[in-house]
């Protein structure tokens, strides 16, 4: 059972869970750096600029190991959590292998590993529902006192938790993002779990993305096999970065000054020359080469 919201402490995003209204109207007549400090103090307060920065660091993230550090280091900024840590589970399905953490001792997580993960209802909790928990909301208030996990968090230092689904394709459960506060620290409430499961939502497209780019790579390389790597030149090249980029092709005639058809038939000379069945396959064909331009021959 969910338990009643907290205001939400941490400065950087004050009022996911408060729902403040405050708003720093614009002054044409302030500088520029007036106006730049006024717009990064609305950006700290306001609960969907926060959350659309975190978007925005999650899409950045090029490969696995870059999304787990930002995952882990949002988890921190963004939650005032202690520690945080991204799991991945095995290809069984069961057991969760740390990708990367922060803030909590190895004893902390060999303890849950060994006696707690299969019988933690917060897990528990996340599986069955697919959706954000806190220790507080699976775990019923007469029981913290007594509850092994409880115990867990407290002998290392720590307060209540969250962890949310990381989900991949056919919408099951990959992984979890973890994070804990301090001891001492305010349980998470009914805002921090709706932003967490926001985050979450990102990761898991995140990670779609990759592995889709990864098989995609993969089918590249079984249609060229040792083929080497080709050279791109001028507009081929041009329009090669754009496509990487996501570029549609109305965006790619805008940015080259050209016909929307004739970026189409650019875009399908790329894909028959590197022998690729559809947009995704050619991006992840023009990411080897366009990345390394010294192995092209």
């Amino acid at each position: 059972m969910f338990t009643e919201a907290q205001p939400f402490y941490c400065p950087m995003a004050q009022t996911i869970a408060d729902g403040s209204s405050k708003f720093i109207p614009p002054n044409g007549g302030m500088g520029s750096c007036t106006r730049a400090r006024r717009w990064d103090d609305l950006s700290a307060l306001d609960p969907d600029f926060v959350l659309a920065d975190a978007v925005l660091e999650i899409t950045t993230a090029v490969d696995r190991e870059l999304l787990a550090a930002t995952a882990v280091d949002l988890g921190r900024r963004l939650f005032g959590a202690a520690a945080a840590g991204f799991f991945l589970f095995d290809g069984g399905g069961t057991c969760p292998q740390v990708v990367h953490a922060k803030g909590a001792a190895a004893g902390f997580v060999e303890e849950y590993e060994h006696s707690l993960r299969r019988v933690d209802p917060v897990l528990r909790l996340v599986r069955r529902s697919g959706r954000a928990a806190s220790a507080r909301c699976a775990i019923a208030p007469v029981d913290w006192g007594t509850a092994a996990i409880a115990g867990h968090l407290k002998r290392w230092g720590f307060g209540d938790s969250m962890q949310g689904p990381l989900h991949g394709g056919g919408g099951r459960i990959v992984g979890t993002l973890n994070v804990v506060r301090h001891r001492d620290d305010r349980p998470f409430g009914v805002g921090d779990l709706a932003a967490f499961e926001r985050v979450c939502r990102a990761l898991s497209h995140a990670l779609d993305v990759d592995v889709r780019l990864a098989s995609a790579a993969s089918d590249c390389a079984l249609a060229n096999p040792g083929g080497p790597l080709m050279r791109l030149e001028g507009r081929a090249r041009d329009v090669g970065w754009l496509v990487l980029d996501g570029a549609t092709n109305k965006v790619i005639a805008r940015q080259l000054g050209i016909s929307e058809p004739t970026a189409k038939e650019h875009v399908e000379r790329l894909r028959a020359r590197f022998g690729a069945v559809n947009r995704t396959q050619l991006a992840a064909c023009l990411a080897q080469h366009l990345v390394r331009p010294a192995e092209s021959g």
